[in-house]
């Protein structure tokens, strides 16, 4: 009586998805069943309990392997077993509890992997190996918040292992690169491709769900430009043992960003091709305007940047981040001593002039556009 009563509802479900069929209202196969998730209230009470449970579990450590600490080997061992078991919990548990258990043990096995970097490798090479651990750790964890911590902890190491060879100013652009890179295929499917190398089948799987590796990577270079716009002193911060003769300079990294603008603004561009050429090259040219002008006015054209992706994605949390990135941006010029308040406030009030202006051209040239088209 129970095995009939629980197969009448998936019989009755599939009889209706074999109608809708018929009628030509649906397409493929029933759907999979969605899996019922639990309230916010209760995923913080699993999270705490978990993140409890896990530090009760490295005191433990703590004081009954206190060798773990003495050597690197020993270090390299425990963390690499706490990495591997926190995979192995998250791909065969989808708890909350469970989740955020397995996420303190990674972190845990990573922290022991890192100090044992910092035992056994000099400065430079202890960072370089942190950078891969993390970008590893994000292609192959199976959780998406496990994910967004590992791109931004591996690209806030990739920018500091630039640094430290002599290679400075020139890291935030590629992690920008890459991010906007995600979001432009945010909802492309690598599996259908068939053009694809073995390199990217590889990472095909976490390339599916581009969405936290995308976030992870424009925290941190939004941390990065808010060090940038108090005038390139954000290495100085830490004591990385740069050489006076170092092999980038400010503006090449400049001229990455604005490379990075004008890449994503000609791929969406290719988006609407019923634009006119006269819009185009009014857009192209705004954006390297707006660049140029960030050379002094540092981070002005990644806050832009960040709004029209959200635009284009129709992504609010990415809007408010631009939104909220102009403003500190524009707020760390004002108040940026090397030029006086006069100064800086004509250069505002030129590039705020000027971005009005473009719109209200942009919008005479569409609409006579689309006039002609109807006509």
């Amino acid at each position: 009586m129970n095995d009939s009563m629980k197969t009448a509802p998936v019989n009755s479900q599939s009889s209706l998805w074999q109608s809708f069929l018929q009628h030509g209202l649906v397409v493929g196969e029933q759907p999979a069943k969605p899996e019922l998730k639990s309230p916010w209230f209760v995923k913080l009470l699993l999270a705490i309990s978990g993140w409890f449970a896990a530090l009760f579990f490295l005191g433990f450590l703590a004081i009954g392997m206190e060798f773990i600490f003495d050597n690197e080997i020993g270090a390299f061992i425990v963390g690499t077993i706490l990495t591997i078991v926190a995979y192995v919990l998250f791909k065969s548990n989808k708890n909350e509890f469970v989740e955020h258990l397995s996420l303190a043990i990674s972190f845990s096995g990573q922290i022991l992997i890192v100090y044992g970097f910092t035992l056994y490798f000099d400065d430079n090479t202890s960072w370089l190996l942190t950078t891969l651990l993390q970008f590893s750790l994000m292609a192959i964890m199976p959780n998406d918040i496990h994910r967004f911590c590992s791109a931004l902890f591996g690209a806030c190491c990739f920018i500091v292992t630039l640094a430290l060879f002599q290679l400075p100013f020139i890291g935030g652009s590629f992690v920008l690169f890459a991010a906007c890179w995600l979001w432009l295929h945010e909802f492309d499917r690598t599996s259908q491709q068939t053009h694809i190398n073995k390199l990217t089948h590889f990472f095909a799987a976490f390339l599916d769900n581009k969405r936290p590796i995308a976030y992870g990577f424009l925290l941190a270079q939004l941390l990065q430009t808010c060090l940038m716009s108090f005038q390139y002193g954000w290495y100085e911060l830490v004591d990385f043992g740069l050489a006076n003769e170092l092999l980038t300079s400010p503006w090449m990294g400049n001229v990455l960003m604005a490379l990075v603008s004008l890449y994503v603004v000609w791929q969406l561009l290719k988006r609407h091709p019923e634009l006119p050429t006269k819009v185009r090259s009014i857009v192209l040219a705004t954006s390297l305007l707006i660049s140029a002008l960030s050379f002094e006015a540092h981070g002005i054209n990644v806050a832009i940047l960040l709004l029209v992706l959200g635009f284009s994605a129709s992504n609010r949390l990415l809007i408010g981040l631009g939104i909220i990135s102009l403003l500190a941006f524009m707020s760390a010029y004002y108040y940026f001593l090397h030029y006086s308040l006069l100064e800086k406030s004509f250069t505002l009030m030129f590039m705020g002039v000027f971005l009005l202006a473009i719109r209200w051209i942009m919008l005479k040239l569409t609409a006579k556009h689309q006039e002609l088209t109807n006509d």
